[in-house]
Formats: C-alpha cells, structure tokens, sequence
C-alpha cells in the first residue's frame, strides 16, 4: 500500500491505517528503536508506542513523507524511554553516538542566540554537502543510531574507514559551524 493511501486510512479513523503502518515499516521501525534501546521488549513497545503517537498527530497533520515522519516518532519515542531508563539507574554500558556530537552542537545554555531551526537548516546544507558514502555513514550513525560494526558490513567498509569518515565528517561540521557563527 502507498504511503498516501495509509495516510487517507488515518483520515478515515480506520484502525487499518496501523496494521498497514506495521506491515510496511514495522521492521524498519523495530530496528531504529533497537538500536536506541538494544531490547527487544522494549524496542517492540515503544514502535507500538509510536503507532499510537501517529495515530494522535494524523489528523490534523498530513506528512509530506510518512516513512521520516513514522520514523522521527519511533526514533523521539525510543530516546525518551532511553532518558527514563537512565533516570531510574537501570543502566548498561551504553555508547550513545550523539555523544559524540556534543563538543560540536551548540548548547542553548551557552548560545541562546542559535535558534534549531537555524542549526537544523545548516546542518541539513551540510548533509547535502557530503558524498554519498558520508552522507550515509553519518546519518546511519547519528540518526538511526547504527553500531559502527553494522554500518561497516552493510556498506562494505572496514571499520576504521567508518570512524575515519565519521571523524572528519565531525570536523567539517564543526569549522561549518564556526563559520556560521553557530558554535563557541
């Protein structure tokens, strides 16, 4: 089924609209919010979850792209059940990527002159910017939240071509966004 005819399906109240949602993207779903998470359990939740935030936020929305709307709301479901896992100390060893982001990305407390929209805009220019290979490696990383392991054996690299790539990929967007006026 077309994503504008799942849409129409959520117009229509139609509780079919989430088993062609499953159907279509549950798979892709259920990897995104794994790779936050790493359980199952709680991976299989929060795409349920998330079926529900969709089925909340259309209408009145109608998404230009199901596929990254789905997605941001598996992904911004699977974080936050991330932070509330953290908060209660039931912590594992845990690599978060955005972590290694943080040195670049302006911290509103320090810079409350940079609005996201802002950043966002820069940082998507910056993506454009990238050659395929990049561009692929760093959104696989930094928002599907893709072990580098997994990224390496899917696109066919060793793994330190993935860190070397994902390094500099960091540093063009931290002179970007010095120039910019964005970062410290």
């Amino acid at each position: 089924m077309e994503d504008e005819q799942i849409i129409e399906l959520y117009f229509a109240r139609s509780e079919a609209a989430i088993g062609e949602t499953d159907r279509k993207y549950g798979r892709l779903c259920l990897e995104v919010a794994n790779n936050i998470l790493e359980s199952r359990p709680d991976s299989e939740e929060c795409v349920q979850d998330s079926y529900l935030g969709v089925w909340n936020a259309i209408p009145p929305t109608r998404p230009t792209s199901f596929r990254g709307f789905l997605l941001r709301i598996v992904r911004n479901t699977s974080l936050s059940r991330l932070r509330k896992t953290l908060a209660k100390k039931r912590t594992r060893d845990l690599e978060i990527p955005l972590g290694e982001l943080t040195e670049i990305l302006p911290d509103e407390k320090f810079r409350p002159d940079v609005s996201l929209s802002e950043t966002a805009e820069i940082i998507n220019g910056f993506l454009d910017s990238l050659d395929g290979a990049s561009r692929a490696i760093f959104v696989r990383r930094y928002w599907f939240f893709d072990r580098i392991s997994a990224i390496a054996k899917s696109l066919g690299f060793s793994e330190s071509k993935v860190k070397t790539s994902l390094f500099r990929s960091r540093e063009k967007l931290r002179k970007l966004l010095e120039e910019k006026g964005v970062r410290v």
